[in-house]
């Protein structure tokens, strides 16, 4: 089947977030997330380069809505479901394959809200909709060498370590570090935890 065809149930809500596809006007959100967490994401996301620009990010949320459409990529924004205009981070179903129903989560949380259990709540509401909603076969999270905050939250949501890929990733200041590549292939003792689509 067409990939186009497939039917993606949005949005997602969890205890405390509400996760959506990108739309027109999010850029704001978006720039204003990434202007507080700029020196962390500059650790660790290759994109997170240069100088955070609002029309850019304008021009991001209206492709990546695009590609949701098209299901060649499925960006999420999570906001809070107390406060919708607030965002908590990004996140979403990435480099997706579509016959063998592999999905690969990613996200990032503003600087103000880690360590409350925000990205713990998004890696497992996914991995829950992943293979509930849209018949996952494998559910991947990856990270960086070096980076054991992603570790831990992998790691706590019930993701094994399949393998490591040598000097495989180029963090954004150049340097070289391997890929740590995590798998989950079903839901079981997965933490119970109330998730809506």
């Amino acid at each position: 089947m067409n990939a186009i065809l497939e039917d993606i149930p949005v949005p997602i809500t969890t205890p405390r977030l509400l996760l959506r596809p990108p739309k027109a006007g999010d850029g704001a959100a978006i720039s204003e997330a990434k202007r507080e967490s700029w020196s962390e994401l500059q650790k660790w996301m290759p994109w997170a380069k240069g100088e955070i620009d609002e029309v850019q990010d304008e021009i991001l949320a209206r492709q990546n809505h695009a590609k949701f459409i098209t299901r060649e990529d499925l960006m999420l924004l999570a906001f809070d479901k107390n406060n919708p205009e607030r965002l908590i981070g990004s996140t979403g179903l990435h480099r997706m394959d579509w016959n063998l129903r592999i999905f690969e989560i990613g996200y990032w949380i503003r600087s103000s809200e880690t360590g409350k259990g925000y990205a713990s709540e998004i890696a497992t509401s996914l991995t829950l909709y992943a293979f509930n909603a849209l018949k996952a076969s494998k559910v991947k999270i990856n990270a960086a060498q070096g980076n054991a905050a992603s570790q831990r939250v992998i790691e706590k949501c019930g993701f094994v370590k399949e393998a490591v890929l040598k000097k495989d990733d180029t963090l954004p200041n150049g340097q070289v570090v391997d890929t740590y590549c995590y798998a989950r292939f079903d839901t079981k003792g997965l933490k119970g935890m109330s998730v809506a689509w």
